[in-house]
């Protein structure tokens, strides 16, 4: 059974008439739903607010990340976590839920860092609402933080609001090709060393390393050359088409993807990012520790999981009736 609401109301409902579900965006990181009822919110989609003076846009979360980046782009802005799976169909609400952030999480931060505001459903079909619509400090317990990589554990993410920043005005890329994995991350550990604000740094699994730099036009120049004097290296002519493709993971060819923070252990292909704090592994093996973001187990946590209290805590306030976590999460 598939549940498709295009309100929130709609969506309350909805939970208070199964047992069991799971919810679903644009289905890029969605496992399958067979034998539970689907919540579908493809439908619950659109720009609610958005100041492009204020630096803050709030969408209901079926709003696909196209739409979000084209009206964004309209007003030279963008969301700097470089969220994945944007030509795929992902959703807004669907990359919360995933927590999942791309290379530009290296200078900026992830998705997490970006996310002000949320309303969820809860399990008793309650709204809740989180944190608020404008950018500021504030303090105790941050819920809209917590349903950050939650997969649809804790209840419904419904609408989501999020602070943006201004486009880089240039930006440029060195590739170098360093021969093997460690030596890339060697590299790129020299890189960090010499400060030179990269706005992303990833490298593969067959030594190949990118460094992205951003900001103003005239002072690029300069940067891209001390950069090159220090490492070498090819420097990329238009670099868009070459990031779009690494958030895309076209460098995987349709393999199953985990988002691990373990080595790949061999297994290849594999991308690391954040000067390889994180990786990107596509393997069908489950000797790693990670979260599967596409495939057909999409969303299940496979390797050696620790107990977590305080998610557990979190669940059985929110999802009392144990509707969320009754639908089939494998290694939660």
């Amino acid at each position: 059974m598939t549940l498709q609401p295009a309100t929130i109301r709609h969506v309350q409902d909805a939970v208070r008439s199964v047992d069991a579900l799971r919810v679903r965006g644009g289905g890029t990181k969605s496992p399958d739903h067979t034998g539970v009822a689907t919540l579908d919110l493809s439908a619950l989609s659109g720009i609610t607010e958005y100041s492009a003076e204020e630096c803050v846009l709030t969408a209901w979360a079926g709003t696909p990340l196209g739409e979000i980046e084209q009206t964004l782009n309209a007003h030279g802005q963008y969301l700097p976590f470089d969220p994945p799976l944007v030509d795929a169909g992902a959703t807004i609400g669907g990359t919360v839920a995933a927590g999942v952030s791309g290379s530009g999480r290296y200078r900026y931060g992830g998705v997490r860092d970006f996310l002000i505001g949320t309303r969820v459903v809860d399990g008793e079909g309650r709204v809740i609402r989180s944190g608020g619509k404008v950018v500021k400090n504030a303090a105790g317990f941050l819920l809209h933080h917590a349903l950050v990589g939650s997969a649809g554990r804790f209840g419904v993410i419904a609408e989501v609001t999020f602070k943006v920043f201004p486009l880089p005005e240039a930006r440029s890329t060195l590739r170098v090709e360093c021969g093997s994995a460690e030596t890339a991350l060697a590299t790129a550990r020299s890189i960090e060393a010499g400060r030179f604000d990269c706005e992303a740094l990833d490298f593969d699994s067959a030594g190949t390393l990118w460094v992205r730099i951003a900001g103003r036009g005239e002072a690029l120049r300069p940067r891209v050359a001390r950069l090159h004097n220090a490492i070498g290296g090819e420097q990329m002519g238009d670099d868009n088409a070459l990031w779009a493709d690494a958030r895309e993971f076209g460098w995987a060819k349709g393999a199953t993807i985990v988002k691990s923070v373990e080595p790949a252990h061999g297994a290849a292909p594999a991308r690391y990012f954040c000067a390889g704090a994180c990786s990107w592994i596509a393997t069908g093996r489950a000797d790693v520790t990670g979260v599967i973001v596409r495939g057909p187990q999409a969303g299940t946590r496979i390797g050696v999981v620790a107990h977590n209290e305080f998610e557990a805590r979190v669940q059985r306030v929110l999802d009392p009736r144990n509707k969320f976590s009754a639908a089939p999460h494998s290694g939660r």
